[in-house]
């Protein structure tokens, strides 16, 4: 008698990040980032206009100019300081719950009822995340005035006219705020991802298949390929010579269906 063929595994419904916290992150630091880029032209553009580059013949306007720069910088990186802490805090919250409720309908459509707790585990999952999107805020600003002064100090030096500077400042800003959309979208993914994790292990869940996002301008070929493959989730998928879970890669929207162990 020919042996019963493998029944096909019982999966549960991926759990994807939700979009309306990632908008609401996304908001908290855009909103920072404008009023920041608006202060720095508005007080860069008065200190130019004091003394501007073509009548300067010594280095004093310059060191003025630089000075104003930092005065600004510090300002703001203190006010990024500290809003960090309550943004992050505000967006892990928001994040954790909003990955429960969906991973508890999914269980609960596939046939099994749970109640997540706030657990030891989870506990680190929160904290290991504000921690890092704290830094990631902090680094905003930081990054921000390096450029800026970079920018300011060079149409400084080559004589350029403030509306030339502006302009720069302006294109700086716009490469801020893409890095805010890019902070918001990977920082919903990974937590996504670490939440299903440690809600699985508790669970007992041992594997999952992965799930491309098939979204992206440019996906990667790797995380295509690997589309229906199952894997243990506490070691990962095997991609690119690295174990890694979806959402882990910075940009990676993948995500997994979890597979029951019944």
């Amino acid at each position: 008698m020919a042996p019963k063929p493998n029944p096909k595994p019982k999966t549960v419904r991926a759990v994807h990040a939700n979009k309306g916290v990632e908008a609401r992150y996304r908001k908290a630091l855009e909103l920072l980032i404008k009023e920041m880029s608006n202060s720095a032209e508005y007080w860069l553009a008065a200190q130019y206009r004091q003394a501007p580059p073509e009548i300067a013949e010594d280095a004093l306007p310059a060191s003025e100019m630089a000075a104003r720069v930092r005065e600004v910088s510090k300002r703001w990186i203190a006010r990024f300081n500290d809003m960090a802490d309550d943004i992050a805090k505000r967006f892990t919250s928001g994040a954790i719950k909003a990955t429960d409720n969906s991973f508890q309908n999914a269980l609960k459509d596939a046939g099994w009822a749970v109640d997540f707790k706030m657990t030891r585990a989870m506990q680190d999952v929160a904290k290991a995340s504000v921690v890092e999107n704290v830094a990631l805020i902090k680094s905003i600003p930081q990054q921000y005035f390096t450029d800026v002064e970079g920018i300011v100090m060079r149409g400084y030096s080559r004589g350029r006219d403030l509306h030339e500077i502006t302009t720069e400042l302006q294109s700086r800003y716009g490469i801020t705020q893409r890095r805010a959309v890019l902070i918001a979208r990977d920082q919903s993914n990974k937590l996504n991802a670490v939440t299903t994790q440690a809600r699985r292990q508790e669970l007992g869940i041992t594997e999952a298949i992965w799930q491309h996002s098939h979204g992206g301008k440019e996906p990667r070929k790797s995380h295509v390929a690997a589309d229906g493959r199952k894997f243990e989730i506490a070691k990962g998928c095997l991609i690119d010579g690295k174990w890694i879970l979806p959402g882990q890669e910075i940009n990676c929207r993948c995500v997994s269906k979890s597979v029951l162990p019944f």
